[in-house]
Order: structure tokens, then C-alpha cells, then sequence
């Protein structure tokens, strides 16, 4: 019985929250340009993705097209977060602002609604992020799918 209590209260301890601090503030030049610089070769190797996938005639296969959207989605998303970057943190033209608990505002230098429209669809990031790891799942299960039949085929199953 006493291991289980001792267990219960080191479990309740653990559970407990507390700061994640997993979000970095980019203050300053320096973390930005290098979480810019990390978007840009991402970017750069999802190119390179596509371009290999094609030239290796990988494209012939369900799984290595779906990665292929996958990277194809990923090029959209990191263009989308380095321009929102930009625009909030390098030359720092957009805020958010709370208003209260449940309202939000997006606060433009020159006051313009349209740069204001751009950078809150820009913050729709997860648009572009989501789907594109949707595909790589559904990718990376049919290459699976594909290896195990070829598996079994070999096997005489």
C-alpha cells in the first residue's frame, strides 16, 4: 500500500503546472534572423525534397507523392511565417494588441486596415502547417502500406 501512495504523490507532483517556457520571444535582432535563417533553409529543403522525389522518379509511388504535397505545403508555410516575421518582429509595422480576455486587435504603424487584413490571414499559419502534416502521415503510411506488402509478397504469404 505504501508504494502506491508514494507512487500517487510522485504522479501528483509531476502532474502539477508549471512554466513550459516553449515559446521563444524573439527580442532583439539576433533571434530573429537566426528563427528567420531556420525558416529559410527549411523552406530550401522542402525545394529540394520536390525536386529529388521527381528526379529520383520517386513520383511513380502514392507515398512519395503525398510527401511531395507534403513539402509542396510546408514551401507555403514557411513563406507565410517569414513574411508574418517580417512584418511583427523584423520591422516591426504589426502588433497585437488584447483589448480584453476575449478580444484581440491588429494594430498597424500607418494605421492601414488592408496591412492589417494581410498580417491576420499571414497568422493563419497553421492553415498551410496542418494539411501538410496531415500528408506526410498519410504518406508515410503507404509507403509503409507498400513496404509491408512487399514484405509478405516475398515472404510467399
Amino acid at each position: 500500500m505504501k508504494p502506491a501512495v508514494c507512487l500517487l504523490c510522485l504522479a501528483g507532483v509531476w502532474g502539477l503546472p508549471a512554466p513550459a517556457s516553449a515559446i521563444q520571444l524573439h527580442t532583439g535582432n539576433a533571434g530573429i534572423i537566426a528563427h528567420q535563417i531556420g525558416h529559410l533553409f527549411f523552406l530550401f529543403s522542402m525545394v529540394a525534397l520536390m525536386f529529388t522525389i521527381n528526379n529520383q522518379g520517386l513520383i511513380r509511388q502514392k507515398g512519395w507523392r503525398l510527401i511531395q504535397v507534403t513539402a509542396l505545403f510546408f514551401i507555403f508555410w514557411n513563406l507565410d511565417t517569414l513574411a508574418a516575421h517580417f512584418l511583427d518582429n523584423q520591422i516591426e509595422v504589426v502588433r497585437i494588441e488584447t483589448l480584453s480576455i476575449t478580444r484581440m486587435a491588429v494594430v498597424t504603424e500607418s494605421d492601414s486596415e488592408l496591412l492589417a487584413v494581410i498580417y491576420y490571414f499571414l497568422k493563419l499559419d497553421h492553415l498551410w502547417c496542418v494539411p501538410a502534416m496531415i500528408f506526410l502521415l498519410m504518406g508515410l503510411n503507404s509507403l509503409l502500406k507498400d513496404q509491408r506488402q512487399r514484405s509478405d509478397s516475398a515472404d510467399g504469404v
